[in-house]
């Protein structure tokens, strides 16, 4: 004879969505071209960068390019309330850099010193 299933036999459990709590920069300033302009300055090796606006996060995606050994590609989705370090920390460990701080610091130095339009 069966026993009768009870909530504490249950094998699945249920859990809260994942919830993203992210700092909102009020500063207006154009993110994309942030962005661009750090790209510039950090030049990654053998990746190619697709950067797009997104609605409320940060988004990094990559995967090896089948076409080129030794390559990737990746795509960058950048919010309207992104803070500079936030989108050059994101950028600069994309690139691989060795001291991710450090460039994190400098990009926003040279920001300071040249703002100009992207291209």
């Amino acid at each position: 004879m069966r026993s009768r299933a009870t909530l504490q036999d249950a094998r699945f459990e249920q859990t809260d969505p994942r919830r993203l709590v992210e700092y909102h920069d009020p500063e207006e300033f154009d993110r994309i071209d942030f962005a661009m302009r750090a790209l510039d300055r950090l030049r990654p090796k053998r990746l190619r960068i697709a950067v797009y606006k997104t609605v409320s996060a940060v988004q990094i995606e990559t995967v090896e390019d089948l076409s080129r050994e030794g390559y990737r590609i990746a795509s960058v989705g950048i919010p309207p309330h992104a803070s500079r370090e936030h989108i050059a920390y994101a950028l600069a460990e994309l690139a691989g850099v060795a001291s991710v701080p450090y460039v994190v610091r400098t990009l926003l130095a040279m920001e300071r010193a040249s703002v100009k339009p992207y291209r």
